[in-house]
């Protein structure tokens, strides 16, 4: 039980990261490989204002995740958008993501320094019994947290006129366009908020981990893999993606090793590629690739 446990909770932590990925997929069809600086950027802003003491705990949050939210609306605008506007096969926004995160990390460790250091913004000491299992109470924040997030996108994305706006320019920029309708505003919005839950989750890991600039690198894989298994097309993906993934890397661990626990969470991920390519909440959709 202990492992399936302690899965379900790192579980909630993949989940909320696969969000960013989902959540500029379904609106813009394309995916920010710099996550991982996403979530080191949220972590050193709040670092940033922790000596403002007249800033509560919330707003020094708020701030890594504005911080986020900012960066990531301007990398569409600037790094992602010029390289969509050729067709849809046009694959450069995937290069241009996966350089502007080689810059992140080299301006933040410049910045910063490589070695970690600590944050205590958003610190919850000590732990709780869940089924006989001691369970991190920081731990058991970020999965909680994933869950609910998730509920408010998907009542987001499907009970309200954002939701149907996003759907729609995902589905036919062109003539939403013509609706009155910026596509790239839009866009710019969704990677504000996908951008912003990578901060808000880098805030809280640093404060189990401390905060460095390869931070986001150990979880982007996990990360793409849960978005991957659950369906990038669907918002209820990263919930059952995160569970399946972190249970069975945590089941393997204990049984044959810690070795064996990511593998198998990949294993999954080709199993997942190969009986359902579109992730298992997902539906065959056109992308650009």
């Amino acid at each position: 039980m202990e492992p399936v446990i302690l899965g379900l909770v790192l579980g909630g932590l993949y989940a909320l990261l696969a969000q960013s990925f989902v959540l500029t997929f379904i609106t813009t069809k394309t995916l920010n490989f710099a996550v991982g600086e996403f979530v080191a950027l949220g972590a050193f802003a709040t670092i940033a204002v922790s000596s403002w003491s007249w800033l509560p705990s919330f707003g020094r949050v708020a701030v890594g995740f504005l911080a986020a939210s900012v960066v990531g609306a301007l990398a569409y605008r600037f790094i992602v958008l010029p390289f969509t506007t050729q067709g849809e096969h046009d694959t450069r926004w995937l290069l241009s993501t996966v350089a502007l995160s080689f810059v992140m990390l080299n301006l933040i460790t410049n910045v910063e320094g490589p070695s970690p250091q600590r944050s205590d913004t958003a610190r919850i000491s000590g732990s709780v019994d869940v089924l006989g299992v001691g369970v991190s109470k920081q731990q058991l924040l970020l999965a909680v947290l994933a869950v609910v997030i998730s509920l408010i996108l998907i009542v987001v994305s499907q009970r309200t006129s954002i939701g149907l706006v996003m759907r729609a320019v995902s589905q036919d920029p062109e003539t939403t366009s013509l609706m009155g309708i910026s596509p790239r505003l839009v866009g710019m919005g969704a990677y504000a908020v996908a951008m912003g839950l990578a901060g808000l989750a880098g805030v809280l890991y640093a404060a189990t981990v401390g905060a460095s600039p390869v931070m986001g690198a150990p979880l982007l894989v996990a990360s793409i893999a849960v978005a991957v298994i659950g369906g990038l097309g669907s918002l209820w993906g990263p919930l059952l993606g995160g569970a399946l993934y972190g249970v069975l890397s945590e089941v393997a661990s204990f049984q044959y090793g810690a070795i064996w626990g990511e593998t198998a969470g990949l294993l999954l991920v080709i199993a997942v590629l190969v009986w359902k390519p579109e992730g298992l909440l997902g539906r065959r959709m056109e992308v650009k690739l």
